[in-house]
């Protein structure tokens, strides 16, 4: 059975190995720092591995790959990050990366590194980095190589937790002992590799969403430093979130404070839609290529600010170099600025400012984006062409107001433009839009909507009676048998939607009417039938015959071979009116109480009405006419009551 090792710990140093002086490895910490940081300044993955990233540049790495495993987080789930960087010797762990609170810049009296040939600015300043694993581990393992030489360790939370309680209060400084894994000669080249084990987590990690969040945390990715993520690399394009934008606003070299020479560089661009959760909405500010605040709209909000809407679609990047540059402007955790600051106060100010005027141009850019849509649209494109002048100025203030509101859907956009123009013939609905000179918005617009649909639809129900009216006369008239002329030719001159409800806009065509009567005089018709009595109706491009017989009349032969000819003498002559109406076709209409029951006639009904010729009876259209506008009008009255209710 084989010899079994005893655990490496700092008390048993050079116990059963041969590899020469056991490594004396310690952290050194301030017990108030630490209580300050508790441990737990980062707790989001992408920002703990960004951490450890920003190692890796300052160590003059030139490749880091990063290892997340797809399988699920478990207990032996572990995070790797290993770069090819300068490493570090044990006298450098101890003196360097295990002192927390170091500051490195200071101490060197440098701020920066050469890599081959190149000299690069280093990230960290305030040596708190190397706490970041234990905002989302338990256990942060380490292998360091340098000059030939390794030293592997472990830091384990629970066990800094317990040495720090075993302490006095009074101790300033406390010393955590990490556990030394192995030590000694190696091949390997230099670098390091920080494994994160013991996760605090047990959701599955989304390899893709921490890619794009991990990318926008630095603006250094390529070139002489390549980060890969499972063997693939970090493009700056990941990163690049312009390419999703619908508009986008270049900042270079602009004054935040140009008598300090404050100056600040980046890009604010509006998403298509609105930011996704994954991408997290607002400007990120970096420094030395790395984010030092979190996405942030710099506390523009508000309902004085023209387009706000805006900040739910905003995302951007901003370079402010002068954050960290002399005086330290950022804070404790490198991930937020401290805006009390001077400087920093400066910069908020001026963003706060662009990005108002940001969110106005975006406002305006996008209605009118909105408005092109709505002018070239068939339905409103030709019917904006047909406005005289004042008329078009109302509707050009009907869009605007439309457009305008950002909360207003495509659909419903046109759905209040389609009203609009069907409203837009009458005087009252004109003035009603004037009105709303002094607050043109769309709420405005939809409520004085709402009030002319009321006095729409009081006018509405006033025509629905009056018609209701006319269908009692209609009624009275049948009954009586009221003869044709002049009393039935009357009435339909008022009446026309009797014969058919689709005749709202009818013209007297009373020269077709004086030419049927010159052609067909009354001594050439049949006894029975020597008076003239049809009408001719102008709908739409067809002049319409409607030959009225009286209501006890019962429709034969002959009456169907004289509307016939009368259907085709106006055929002859369409196009001869005096009044300038292009009409293309003729059709007709006889009307009576009854048809004679025979075959022939049926039949010849039949041929007529393929060659729009009807027979109409009385007592159908009143039935007709009855149904349509008791229906419309039982509508209009229970909408007239809701009205009233609200």
């Amino acid at each position: 059975m084989a010899e079994k090792k005893p655990k490496l710990t700092m008390n048993n140093i050079g116990e059963g190995d041969t590899r020469g002086t056991r490594p004396n490895l310690q952290m050194r910490i301030d017990m108030n720092v630490l209580e300050h940081l508790g441990l737990k300044m980062y707790t989001s993955l992408p920002a703990v591995i960004a951490e450890f990233v920003a190692n890796c540049w300052d160590s003059a790495a030139t490749l880091v790959d990063i290892k997340i495993p797809k399988e699920p987080v478990d207990e032996d789930y572990a995070i790797t990050i290993k770069d090819n960087g300068i490493g570090m010797t044990v006298d450098e762990v101890n003196r360097k990366f295990l002192v927390v609170g170091r500051n490195r810049r200071k101490e060197e009296g440098t701020d920066e590194i050469q890599v081959k040939g190149k000299t690069r600015r280093v990230i960290g300043r305030k040596g708190l980095g190397k706490l970041a694993g234990f905002g989302v581990a338990g256990r942060v393992e380490m292998r360091v190589c340098k000059d030939e030489k390794f030293v592997e360790f472990r830091m384990d939370y629970d066990e800094i937790q317990k040495r720090l309680s075993e302490e006095e209060r009074e101790d300033v400084k406390t010393t955590y002992k990490p556990e030394v894994l192995s030590w000694g000669s190696t091949k390997d080249a230099n670098g390091t590799t920080v494994k994160l084990t013991s996760l605090k987590r047990i959701r599955p990690i989304d390899i893709s969403s921490m890619r794009k969040s991990l990318a926008r945390h630095f603006s250094i990715l390529g070139g002489n430093f390549l980060v890969r993520v499972n063997g693939k690399p970090l493009a700056p394009a990941e990163r690049d979130l312009k390419k999703d934008c619908e508009y986008v606003w270049e900042i270079k070299d602009e004054y935040v404070d140009k008598e300090a020479g404050l100056k600040v560089n980046g890009w604010i661009g509006t998403m298509k839609k609105t930011v996704p959760p994954e991408i997290e909405r607002g400007i990120v500010v970096m420094a030395r290529g790395k984010l030092i605040h979190e996405p942030t709209t710099f506390d523009v909000g508000g309902k004085g600010i023209t387009g706000q809407h805006a900040l739910a679609y905003i995302v951007g990047e901003l370079h402010a170099e002068f954050l960290d540059a002399e005086e330290d402007l950022i804070a404790t955790g490198r991930r937020s600025v401290l805006w009390e600051k001077e400087y920093a106060s400066k910069l908020r100010r001026w963003a706060n400012e662009k990005i108002t005027e940001i969110c106005g141009e975006w406002s305006e850019r996008r209605r009118e984006k909105r408005e092109r849509v709505i002018r070239e649209e068939p339905e409103f494109k030709e019917w904006l062409q047909t406005l005289t002048g004042p008329e078009k100025k109302v509707a050009n203030k009907v869009i605007k107001i439309v457009t305008s509101e950002e909360t207003v859907s495509d659909e419903r956009r046109k759905e209040i433009m389609s009203y609009v123009k069907t409203s837009f013939d009458q005087q009252a609905f004109r003035e009603l839009v004037v009105t709303l000179e002094e607050n043109p918005s769309a709420a405005n617009l939809l409520s004085a909507f709402e009030e002319w649909r009321v006095i729409e639809a009081r006018e509405v129900l006033r025509l629905v009676k009056g018609r209701l009216q006319g269908i009692e006369q209609f009624d009275q008239m049948i009954k009586t048998n009221a003869r044709e002329v002049p009393e039935l030719h009357k009435f339909f001159a008022n009446f026309p939607w009797i014969l058919d409800p689709s005749w709202i806009e009818v013209y007297d065509e009373v020269h077709y009417s004086d030419l049927l009567r010159a052609n067909f005089p009354d001594d050439s018709l049949d006894e029975p039938d020597r008076r003239i009595d049809f009408v001719c109706m102008g709908v739409g491009d067809t002049v319409h015959v409607v030959e009225l017989k009286r209501p006890s009349h019962r429709i034969n032969w002959a009456d169907l071979d004289q509307l016939e000819k009368y259907v085709a003498f106006v055929r002859g002559k369409l196009g001869t009116s005096p009044r300038g109406r292009s009409y293309r076709s003729a059709a007709g209409y006889i009307v009576a109480e009854d048809v004679v029951d025979k075959d022939e006639v049926r039949q010849k009904i039949d041929n007529l009405e393929r060659s729009r010729m009807y027979v109409l009876k009385y007592a159908d259209c009143l039935k007709s006419a009855r149904r349509l506008h008791q229906i419309f009008s039982e509508k209009l009255e229970e909408f007239e009551k809701s009205k009233k209710r609200i």
